[in-house]
């Protein structure tokens, strides 16, 4: 009877043991989890702090609305429009890019002569104009109103009369050729209103 007593005390030991070790390990896997930068490290952002964070997040689709009484051109062209967009609304589709480690593991120089983002719509490509750099972290930005000026002119409509509802849902493709990560190619979808 008591060496039947002494095994099962010995696995009740073992299974506390690996009941222990198994909460560890959960745990760190649970915490490592709640920081959703690690896990997903580029995100939709149109603005920006001093320390690269995120400031207005941004999803797949949004809908954008704009100030009319600031558009103070009569009868404009589509022209007119991208100048409002970039001038005075400042619309500038962006993302942030957690790294994985400092500067992918290259210097900050090697790091940032090979970086690369675009903005593409249509036809049009454009490379992004802003961009910040921080060991872990990158940020970059565009000019909404001058990738739809390219695009307009693409398309010959740059001096025709501009409609807001003629533009439609807005496709933009974002393309970040960062060193040591392989490409990324996102799609966001917005939609452009008068408030």
């Amino acid at each position: 009877m008591n060496l039947i007593n002494l095994k099962i005390n010995g696995y009740k030991k073992y299974q506390i043991r690996f009941l222990i070790v198994l909460f560890f390990i959960n745990s760190i896997l649970f915490l490592s989890d709640c920081n959703g930068s690690e896990r997903t490290p580029f995100q939709f952002c149109d603005n920006f702090n001093d320390a690269n964070d995120c400031t207005e997040p941004k999803t797949e689709n949004d809908i954008v609305y704009l100030d009319q009484t600031k558009f103070k051109k009569e009868n404009p062209s589509f022209e007119d429009f991208g100048n409002f967009l970039y001038f005075t609304a400042r619309e500038t589709p962006g993302f942030r890019l957690v790294l994985f480690r400092s500067w992918n593991g290259l210097s900050s120089e090697e790091f940032r002569s090979k970086y690369n983002a675009y903005l593409l719509y249509g036809n049009s490509k454009e490379r992004m104009e802003g961009n910040s750099f921080k060991p872990n972290i990158v940020v970059s930005f565009h000019y909404l109103g001058a990738l739809l000026k390219e695009e307009f002119r693409h398309l010959g409509i740059d001096h025709k009369p501009f409609q807001l509802e003629a533009l439609g849902p807005i496709t933009l493709t974002y393309l970040v050729e960062a060193p040591g990560m392989d490409p990324i190619v996102k799609k966001r979808t917005i939609q452009l209103k008068w408030k």
